[in-house]
């Protein structure tokens, strides 16, 4: 391979094509390429991104596109381009070396590394000219040919906290009893969960952290860019279900609601943009990323049940509608769509007010002039991105509101005319990768949706998924880690095989059928997952052209591979019927995934025993399902024979406490 030409022409992602015609000389990351930076003494310029970033294509267009900047980089540098979807765990190490040198993070992550790879330097974005406090790209590339010739001898290598990683001491003792004995453990083998008093001080102590952090005004956390708060949700619903927290529900229904009612929703298709560029949820960085649609169909599904919404129930609808009718690749689902339309951002999705006037009647337009905020003067680039004017089912609170709404035919006619005319236009283009992770958080969400939010059609969805991704990444050899036609990377990470395990356990709940469908392939996974712990320390993966990085523990958007690996083994333990031990709880707003786990293991979930599956409409959102004789059910360490109420522990008490089950 020559290295003095951009061989990017040759890559399988789109991320690394969308820069094969750059001036840069970029190569990918392999050995090969490694090897030719040690023997010729080559500063490697390692650029991170993916293919829907925004600030990603601007940098192409600008610093990758300038000539100055491309003969300094490929006279001095040896530069290689990386899609953080594919290599999550150089990504992991690179972005982790940048929050700590900088105190913030983001991409494009451009970093700066030794010939024998220990980064010394790390950056986001940087124009041809000097923008944002930050030199032109061309000088910042001079200084760090400089420093690198005054200082290359007092380079040390980074590394990161392994103690951030380490497997929780219940889930290390379970996991050693997959190493050692190829099956789970008995009851003998781990501490008994016990009921105190004080887990529930300390599951309120992590809700008020949340409230502490609440946004009353607009709903979310935090007063600046907003993000939908993925896992702290889902750990308020929990905590809510399990009757903890009086302030849960306030988060939850008002974060839901600004975001299905504002400009974060994608009202015309359904689903839902990457996150709004400012607080009050209004105009979004207008890229689709499949990990915002599972795990915001997993919370609007709960929310649906928890809180009788109509319309949290058309929200999680409409991101099925998203997903089948957008992110669809044959049996599974693309990872994202771009921010971008030929350059513009959000161009496809934004109104000039005669647009929409032009194609509707003036009674559909009427409806939609007082279901949405729209404007002559727009709220983006002087076209209106659709936000409505109040959360549906919310009108009843409000009498005002009720008197000026619209007939709903006429804004759902509406809508559907909006559509179609949108589909004419160009549309972003759309990342086919098929990540196992997000496709079986996918899976999780469509389960969440059959048992809350009635939809039927999706546990047969979620079926066909399930079939699709064991048969596709998992063999005797291992687990890949993405698709992209008939090309596999077949590299293991722990968040895809703790997904995958989490999604085929809960899908077990649903039959006995399912149960031993996927029986043999839970146990491969368990075990894939014992091959990932070192001295008690989670590894994200072990791939053999880089080190093995530590787990992130964080979950960032996505839950971390750390807290689906120990749920997942969590709901292992419960249903194989061994008594199990608490795991502890964590940080609210970084962590808040791993609270489930906690929540579920000091009893704040049903432990539902029957001889068939029951069906959820009869049980509490949270439960967890597993095949007995008998008909019982067992929460904070009380056992009730029989089946719970939707709501609350009661029941008829037995005579026998068993703690842990």
């Amino acid at each position: 391979m020559t290295f003095s030409r951009n061989n990017l022409d040759h890559a399988s992602s789109p991320y690394l094509r969308q820069h094969a015609e750059n001036p840069v000389w970029w190569q990918e990351w392999n050995e090969e390429t490694l090897e030719f930076a040690r023997a010729n003494d080559r500063i490697l310029f390692v650029s991170v991104g993916y293919s829907t970033c925004h600030w990603c294509h601007v940098m192409a267009r600008e610093a990758f596109s300038d000539p100055d900047s491309a003969r300094i980089l490929n006279r001095r540098f040896l530069p290689i381009k990386i899609d953080r979807e594919q290599r999550p765990d150089i990504d992991h190490y690179l972005m982790s070396f940048l929050v700590g040198t900088t105190g913030s993070g983001g991409w494009p992550l451009n970093a700066f590394l030794t010939p024998d790879g220990k980064p010394f330097f790390a950056m986001t974005y940087a124009s041809t000219e000097p923008r944002f406090n930050t030199p032109a790209f061309s000088d910042i590339l001079e200084r760090v040919i400089e420093f690198y010739a005054e200082h290359r001898n007092e380079i040390a290598p980074f590394e990161l906290n392994r103690d951030h990683s380490r497997v929780s001491e219940p889930t290390l003792a379970a996991l050693n009893a997959l190493t050692t004995s190829g099956g789970a453990s008995s009851p003998d083998e781990l501490p008994v969960a016990m009921i105190s008093d004080e887990d529930e001080r300390e599951a309120l102590t992590r809700t008020a952290d949340l409230e502490r952090a609440y946004d009353r005004v607009h709903g979310g956390f935090g007063n600046s860019q907003k993000f939908p708060p993925h896992s702290p949700l889902l750990f308020l619903q929990y905590a809510h279900a399990a009757g903890i927290s009086d302030e849960a529900a306030t988060m939850v229904t008002g974060t839901l609601d600004a975001m299905m009612t504002r400009g974060l929703h994608d009202h015309l298709q359904g689903g839902f943009f990457r996150y709004t560029v400012d607080n009050d949820w209004t105009v979004p960085h207008f890229e689709k990323m499949l990990y915002d649609q599972a795990l915001l169909l997993w919370n609007y599904s709960i929310a649906s049940r928890l809180f009788d919404r109509a319309g949290y129930r058309e929200t999680a609808r409409g991101i099925i509608r998203s997903l089948e009718q957008t992110f669809r690749v044959g049996a599974g689902y693309a990872s994202a769509h771009d921010a971008d339309t030929d350059h513009r951002e959000g161009a496809t999705y934004i109104w000039k007010l005669e647009e929409i006037e032009q194609a509707l009647t003036a009674e559909e337009f009427d409806a939609m002039l007082r279901e949405f905020s729209l404007s002559a003067d727009g709220n983006f680039e002087r076209r209106n991105h659709l936000v409505r004017v109040l959360a549906p089912g919310t009108r009843e609170d409000n009498p005002d509101a009720a008197k000026r709404a619209p007939n709903p035919a006429l804004v759902d006619r509406a809508m559907e005319k909006l559509l179609a005319a949108r589909r004419e236009r160009a549309q972003p283009d759309r990342d086919d990768k098929i990540v196992l992770g997000w496709n079986a958080l996918v899976g999780c969400g469509l389960l969440a949706a059959h048992r809350f939010a009635g939809v039927e059609s999706a546990r047969d969805r979620a079926v066909e998924l399930a079939d699709y991704l064991v048969s596709t990444f998992v063999s005797q050899a291992g687990v890949a880690h993405l698709a992209l036609g008939d090309q596999l990377q077949n590299q293991e990470f722990l968040s895809d095989i703790g997904a995958l395990l989490l999604f085929l356990t809960m899908l077990a709940e649903e039959s006995p059928d399912l149960d031993n469908r996927y029986r043999d392939t839970r146990d491969l996974l368990e075990r894939r997952l014992a091959s990932l712990h070192d001295d008690g320390v989670w590894m994200e993966s072990r791939p053999a052209d880089f080190a093995a990085v530590p787990a992130e523990p964080f979950d960032q958007p996505v839950p971390s591979g750390m807290a689906l690996a120990e749920f997942a083994l969590l709901l292992r333990e419960i249903r194989s019927h061994a008594d199990y031990a608490p795991r502890p709880f964590a940080d609210a707003h970084g962590q808040a995934f791993a609270n489930i786990a906690a929540l579920a293991s000091r009893g704040y979930f049903y432990v539902v025993e029957s001889p068939e599956a029951v069906s959820w409409d009869s049980l509490p959102v949270n439960s967890v399902q597993l095949s007995g004789e008998g008909r019982s059910s067992c929460y904070r360490g009380v056992c009730y024979i029989g089946l719970p109420p939707a709501a609350g522990p009661q029941g008829t008490k037995t005579a026998k406490k068993k703690k842990g089950r």
